[in-house]
């Protein structure tokens, strides 16, 4: 026992042709496709982990027997999915967003699957990527590309950061959320403040989600970053464009 918890270690299941299936709606539930809806009714146990009863009708028709654990702490989480196994062969999760990008939930759940000997498969979905570069008119990506970081890598990525690239920053409400950890938000700031001018538009960006409810986007000065970064909502993304060169006379 750890803190009150069993462990997964001390599951002891047998783990013969054992599998964990991931999958993903997209950001909402009618985003499911054919392959995912396939690879979850073959599931011998099946968690919804990531929308409530009332919003979840569409989901529960096609898996009648899921059982919703949306409002359940993460560690406890893992440890309710892994011991499904002690009575399942097959279990499926289904989440929101992509498995493959930005999602804690699917590696820790793999890396707990290679631990216990037991096969792991993902199944890819729409992400908020996928919607902020349709929304933003950015699917060329430009001349200049576009660069990705994440709040959490901020010390590493803030060091590429160049303002005629535009930038999408993943996560910042989690940093936030998490408590802005040793000053995080407070570099974030500083960096952007560095490197582009007071007057410089910033989009706090919200995808259409079953997390976040409706598409938003918030447009804000860089000199009021700061200010801003305090109330952001869940699931939002900073969206900076590049600056524009100046003209040759």
């Amino acid at each position: 026992m750890e803190g009150g918890l069993l462990t997964i270690s001390a599951f002891m299941f047998s783990t013969d042709k054992k599998e964990l299936v991931f999958a993903s709606f997209g950001l909402y539930p009618e985003q499911i496709t054919f392959e995912t809806i396939s690879a979850l009714r073959k599931c011998d146990k099946v968690y919804l982990t990531c929308v409530r009863r009332e919003k979840a009708g569409l989901l529960l028709s096609l898996f009648p027997k899921a059982e919703l654990i949306s409002a359940i702490p993460f560690e406890v989480l893992v440890l309710k999915v892994m011991g499904a196994f002690l009575k399942h062969d097959r279990v499926g999760v289904l989440d929101y967003g992509d498995p493959s990008f930005l999602c804690a939930f699917s590696e820790r759940l793999r890396l707990e699957c290679l631990k216990n000997k037991v096969g792991f498969k993902k199944y890819q979905a729409v992400s908020s990527l996928n919607a902020i570069i349709s929304d933003l008119g950015l699917g060329d990506l430009g001349p200049a590309g576009l660069y990705l970081a994440t709040v959490h890598y901020w010390d590493a990525a803030s060091k590429f950061i160049n303002p005629a690239v535009p930038l999408l920053l993943f996560s910042p409400d989690r940093a936030r959320l998490a408590g802005a950890p040793d000053g995080l938000l407070a570099r974030v700031v500083k960096d952007i403040q560095r490197v582009y001018p007071p007057g410089h538009d910033i989009y706090f960006i919200n995808c259409q989600s079953a997390s976040s409810g409706k598409k938003r986007a918030r447009r804000v000065k860089v000199a009021r970053l700061g200010r801003s970064l305090s109330g952001l909502k869940f699931d939002t993304t900073m969206y900076i464009p590049a600056i524009a060169p100046k003209k040759r006379a």
